[in-house]
């Protein structure tokens, strides 16, 4: 019974067993996207609907994509789960950090997808895949292309910008990119093929060329600390080119335990420490690969985690307080107060002088300086305008 109701959903999603487009009766060949629909019909990417047709102008939702991209790029894991519906797109999409940055949190896996998502979903394929990004020069030139760049969600501005940069998106046809409009269908086909084009029809990331059977070489680890003339990013991209992520290590080599993350953290203590200036301009922004876009006090978290795991690493993103581990990152928000912070736990007891419920932790934007005297009470996490849209994410 539940297979047959897994088949009957994916006939409903028009993402059944795949169909020739010239069958589909409402795209004919001389349709705009006939040529991108074909193809991915063709690739068993997505299909028609039972009746024949392939209603290109219907929305496209969260989890209908997600399995679109499962199947574009991430074959082989699809292949492992015995129902490939929508919800094992999504699975494979979290687990990869696609759908960072974008708004699915909010959403239902059936919600339209807004096109600034769109392109956040195709920046992080992009760098999934260790595909070639514009530098930032680059890409900031597009800006003034896009005549509703402000009405674009910050944390897609980057995505947005990076996929009008490659060619990877165009505007629409006054001129203006139509960040809230929804995905449909056809859009979906033509930036699946244009990503595969890009990306020189990568089906699966790369793998590095390390033996998992041997350990790492322990080294120091990175350098967290801005050099002259970096910004955030900049930093990170430079710690991120300089690791190698291997399951079960930090990126100094040494296996992941609580006592060895202290450790690294203490490092970064020495190279950032507490008083430096962080983002009294709001400017110290970070696209994490694993995390998303963050800004302020979250790029600050984001980095700390990539240093000490790696960009690479796995991310768990959960709402199980009472699992919180040393160098996960916490994301608190107050539905009451409006207060909202980014930081990351550095133990999991209180500094001299404190409650014993209390935990420590490091963080960015206190003041615009970086602070590695935080603290706060476990109960916290306990009170319902605090537990419903407070996220932990955990990376081991």
């Amino acid at each position: 019974m539940k297979r047959t109701l897994s088949f009957l959903l994916a006939l409903c999603l028009g993402l059944s067993i795949p169909a020739l487009a010239a069958e589909l009766s409402d795209v004919p060949a001389d349709h705009w996207a006939y040529q991108q629909v074909s193809r991915c019909v063709q690739d068993g990417i997505v299909s028609g609907y039972p009746d024949g047709a392939f209603k290109p102008t219907n929305p496209v939702s969260y989890g209908a994509f997600s399995i679109m991209l499962a199947r574009a790029f991430y074959a082989s894991e699809l292949a492992g789960y015995s129902d490939q519906g929508t919800a094992a797109g999504e699975a494979i999409m979290n687990k990869h950090g696609i759908l960072s940055g974008t708004s699915r949190s909010s959403a239902s896996i059936g919600a339209s997808l807004p096109r600034e998502d769109m392109a956040q979903v195709m920046y992080n394929i992009l760098v999934d895949k260790g595909a070639k990004i514009p530098t930032d020069t680059e890409y900031l030139q597009s800006m003034g292309s896009i005549s509703d760049f402000q009405s674009i969600n910050n944390n897609c501005h980057r995505a947005v910008m990076v996929c009008y940069t490659t060619g990877l998106l165009g505007g629409q046809s006054d001129g203006s990119f139509g960040p809230k409009n929804p995905m449909n269908r056809a859009q979906g086909c033509v930036v699946i093929n244009r990503l595969r084009d890009y990306m020189g029809n990568t089906t699966e990331p790369p793998v590095d060329p390390v033996d998992p059977s041997e350990p790492p070489e322990v080294t120091d680890g990175p350098l967290f600390k801005m050099l002259d003339g970096e910004n955030a990013q900049q930093m990170m991209d430079r710690i991120n080119a300089s690791t190698t992520y291997r399951e079960g290590y930090l990126t100094n080599g040494k296996p992941i335990t609580e006592e060895n993350i202290k450790e690294l953290l203490a490092k970064f203590e020495e190279t950032m420490p507490h008083g430096t200036t962080w983002d009294e301009s709001s400017t110290f922004n970070y696209q994490s690969q694993g995390l998303g876009w963050k800004i302020a006090c979250g790029a600050f978290a984001a980095g700390i985690s990539d240093a000490l795991f790696d960009e690479k690493a796995p991310v768990v993103r959960h709402q199980n307080f009472d699992q919180l581990k040393v160098g996960d990152v916490v994301e608190m928000r107050n539905s009451k107060t409006g207060y909202k912070h980014g930081f990351v736990i550095t133990s999991l007891t209180p500094p001299p002088g404190y409650y014993s419920d209390d935990y420590s932790s490091c963080s960015g934007n206190v003041n615009g300086k970086v602070s590695w005297t935080g603290h706060g009470a476990f109960s916290t996490f306990d009170k319902p305008e605090v537990a419903s849209d407070t996220w932990i994410y955990s990376r081991y």
